[in-house]
């Protein structure tokens, strides 16, 4: 059969009434795979944001120390650690006297320290967190390694077993300014040294802040898991 495509005809006035019925049909199935697209952009997370990691049950990259990076640089310990973090490795430093809080001027080496930055806990009055390994050999630090500083302001409050080696868990508060410090002190004796693992949480009173800020206290359970989850990698080698 021959088309003559300049004439109008009966199956031309078919198709094109044929192609007048479907076009809203196909407009609104798109527009449809559309909006879901945007939906789906829309939802993503902004930088810096906790991602859970959906192979892994749901578990977030902060809760999951098996996804960290470890530290082996250190003769004698390894620990892991969240790698977007800030760290510092002072495995090659000079003695000084701030290896663990309340050292008593007694010199030792501060080998590894993690700080938690504000931005983590984002609109609210956390203010930093840090975390040290540190260890001495000095004869009274040794000896003194197992007695609460502070005077009655630091109490062992437990015991903990890391990497198989047992730890005397020592916490104190502390308060200045409108500042608050929450210490956690790991401490062992081990090949000689007193070792101390250690993590001060900072934050500020929210008083202080103007309520323009609109500042809300930050998630102190949440911070503290996240050391003691760091707490945790640590072996002696």
């Amino acid at each position: 059969m021959k088309i003559e495509w300049n004439t109008v005809t009966w199956y031309s006035k078919l198709l094109a009434l044929a192609i007048f019925v479907a076009l809203p049909f196909i407009g609104f199935y798109y527009g449809i795979q559309y909006g879901k697209i945007v939906a789906e952009v829309g939802q993503a997370p902004a930088a810096g944001t906790t991602v859970q990691n959906q192979g892994n049950n749901g578990v977030t990259y902060y809760n999951d120390p098996v996804e960290w990076q470890t530290d082996t640089n250190n003769v004698g310990f390894s620990i892991a650690y969240p790698i977007d973090f800030d760290y510092s490795d002072n495995y090659t430093a000079a003695p000084s006297t701030d290896w663990r809080i309340d050292a008593n001027n007694i010199s030792g080496i501060k080998y590894f320290t993690l700080t938690i930055p504000r931005a983590f806990e984002p609109q609210t009055n956390f203010a930093d967190a840090t975390l040290t390994v540190g260890a001495s050999g000095n004869a009274t630090a040794v000896s003194q390694c197992m007695i609460p500083d502070q005077g009655d302001r630091e109490a062992a409050t437990s015991s903990a077993t890391l990497g198989g080696a047992a730890f005397t868990v020592f916490q104190f508060n502390g308060a200045g300014a409108g500042n608050y410090y929450q210490t956690t002190s790991y401490r062992a004796l081990h090949a000689g040294e007193c070792y101390a693992i250690e993590y001060t949480i900072h934050s500020g009173q929210i008083a202080n802040y103007p309520s323009s800020y609109d500042l809300q206290p930050f998630d102190e359970a949440k911070i503290n898991s996240l050391m003691q989850n760091v707490v945790a990698t640590f072996k002696f080698q």
